[in-house]
């Protein structure tokens, strides 16, 4: 009998330990993950501080086709895709390690696809700097501008 009650014992603690090594490493992806976003958004709020308080130029070119903006609403296209794509990459990241349900993943997959699409701001997409699988995942899609 004492050695059952003493196997049983080992048992919990073994099972404790478990759950605690597993809440560990929880709190690690979290942590890591947590990261991440503050990197990004560190670098959206820097990338998106010229654009304050000019809703005309927001407007403009969201409205116009990016062949007849000029080069510097060109440059405000192109800064706008490279925060979509930050922001992208980084929903992609946290769905890889397992922040994001299923379904928030299905919605970035589409904007991804959305984005992906837009033939005339591609030269914005640098894959040296992307992560490898967000990358990867990029060239698997279909491509319109080819």
């Amino acid at each position: 009998m004492d050695r059952i009650i003493n196997m049983i014992g080992v048992f919990s603690i073994v099972g404790s330990l478990i759950f605690v090594g597993l809440e560990l490493r929880q709190s690690h992806t979290i942590a890591l993950a947590t990261q991440v976003q503050a990197r990004v958004e560190q670098q959206l709020d820097r990338n998106r501080t010229w654009f304050e308080g000019q809703w005309e130029l927001g407007y403009k070119v969201a409205t116009t086709p990016y062949e007849e903006l000029n080069d510097a609403e060109k440059w405000v296209v192109d800064q706008d895709m490279y925060w979509i794509q930050r922001m992208q990459e980084n929903s992609f990241y946290q769905f890889s390690i397992g922040l994001l349900d299923e379904q928030q993943s299905q919605v970035t997959k589409e904007f991804i696809e959305r984005a992906w699409q837009r033939c005339n701001v591609r030269h914005t997409y640098d894959f040296e700097a992307l992560q490898p699988a967000y990358a990867e995942f990029l060239r698997s899609l279909d491509d319109p501008c080819v």
